[in-house]
């Protein structure tokens, strides 16, 4: 009797050290992939950031939901943000980091001396887009894929 009561505790153990593993595997099913083309080298890294909403858009990055790094291959690179993120409208900035600073450089008036973009693919004119320009539905599941082409000025 004291075997199997002994043997059930450590099989409710085991599935209580696995639960999480689950979890975190069920957690990197799904989320947004941003695919990034048109980068003019493969110097330096992207910076992509994802935004929950239009408080702070684009600039205030204490806004920002999520913060990524990814390199640069071939001209092109992806920023994963992967794990549990709720159904929801969302909108992705991204800079080519070519220095490696982790800084976007623009010059004295704010013209951006390093290529960046925005999810939908604005091209900004004369002023920053807002989130209901660049934002985009994700369902909670799955991946989303989400396509930028780089901008340069």
């Amino acid at each position: 009797m004291r075997l199997r009561i002994r043997l059930i505790a450590f099989a409710l153990l085991l599935a209580a050290v696995a639960l999480p593993a689950i979890s975190r595997a069920q957690d990197a099913s799904k989320g947004i992939k941003v695919e990034i083309t048109g980068l003019r080298n493969n110097n330096g890294q992207l910076v992509c950031s994802l935004w929950p909403g239009p408080a702070g858009f684009p600039r205030d990055d204490s806004h920002i939901l999520k913060h990524v790094t990814a390199p640069i291959k071939n001209a092109g690179g992806v920023c994963v943000f992967a794990g549990p993120l709720p159904a929801g409208d969302y909108a992705v900035t991204l800079f080519h980091d070519e220095d490696g600073s982790g800084k976007f450089k623009s010059n004295i008036v704010g013209y951006p001396l390093e290529g960046y973009g925005f999810s939908n693919n604005i091209v900004p004119q004369f002023s920053a887009p807002t989130f209901d320009q660049c934002k985009f539905h994700y369902d909670g599941n799955g991946w989303k894929q989400i396509p930028v082409k780089m901008i340069y000025r």
